[in-house]
């Protein structure tokens, strides 16, 4: 459950204003706010940024508003596969993506989005907020149960 529309109407915005934030048109971001369409990992750094919380709350993930201090290094996929002795093949499988689509996101050539986000936090068991690299904080945030604030 995202919590977009709660973030931005608590500071009185309007999706006009979020979306030029994004730098998309307000049709798209109504439908990112709906779920009809998946945020990815440059937009959500931006929310996390602008709203000054974590990419976990922003998802639903955890309760706590604040983020870890943030560092701003490199995405961690790499870091973390090669912590766990997989190979991008095992990691693929659990995206249900190809290798090489795999190899892209661990590059940073391509967008994670927020629901495979989620699925390597899970499986990490990592906050979203270190595999963007955003923090050095390896451990989760506190979980939620969704829908539940």
């Amino acid at each position: 459950m995202l919590r977009l529309i709660d973030l931005r109407e608590d500071k009185d915005l309007k999706q006009k204003q979020i979306a030029k934030l994004l730098n998309i048109d307000r049709s798209q971001y109504s439908k990112l706010e709906l779920e009809v369409y998946k945020l990815t990992s440059d937009k959500l750094i931006i929310l996390s940024n602008y709203y000054n919380t974590s990419v976990d709350y922003i998802l639903g993930i955890t309760n706590e508003i604040k983020p870890y201090l943030r560092d701003f290094s490199e995405l961690k996929l790499l870091k973390l596969r090669k912590l766990s002795n997989l190979k991008s093949y095992d990691v693929s499988k659990i995206l249900n993506v190809s290798q090489p689509q795999y190899s892209a996101l661990e590059n940073n050539r391509s967008q994670l989005t927020h629901d495979k986000l989620i699925i390597l936090s899970n499986f990490y068991g990592t906050s979203i907020d270190y595999i963007l690299g955003l923090t050095d904080e390896v451990k989760p945030y506190p979980k939620t149960i969704f829908g539940i604030k």
